[in-house]
């Protein structure tokens, strides 16, 4: 990889992205074990989404991943109101709240395990303190 051509921006962005995944994988404890939780499978109407949890559910140290592996997006994504559900969604224990590690961003409870996804995407959440 040339370094030096990191600072131009689409080059940044992935720098970025791939640098929060590896840095979740090095760091949380719930990517250390072999347990794997699967909560939702969605195999309706062509869409191929997947959820799974690692680590223990109510626990302190957990990651839940949501990957859609077909070419299905939420329609409207950008609404505000477009959601895709995952039932079934894992509680947080007290103190503990939702990031979603590729974009960086802290979720609301009320919006973990609802919303929208676009076509095969991955989205890795990780509890962590409030």
């Amino acid at each position: 990889m040339k370094f030096e051509r990191r600072e131009e921006p689409w080059r940044k962005c992935i720098f970025e992205y791939v640098s929060r995944l590896v840095s979740v994988r090095r760091d949380n404890d719930a990517l250390s074990v072999n347990d794997t939780t699967f909560f939702h499978a969605d195999f309706a109407e062509g869409k191929r989404v997947i959820a799974w949890l690692r680590g223990q559910p109510g626990g302190r140290s957990i990651v839940a991943v949501v990957a859609n592996f077909s070419a299905y997006g939420t329609p409207n994504p950008f609404s505000g109101v477009a959601e895709y559900v995952v039932p079934n969604w894992p509680n947080l224990p007290q103190g503990m709240q939702w990031r979603e590690v590729t974009q960086n961003r802290l979720v609301p409870a009320q919006w973990a395990g609802r919303e929208p996804i676009f076509p095969w995407e991955a989205k890795v959440y990780e509890a962590v303190p409030l």
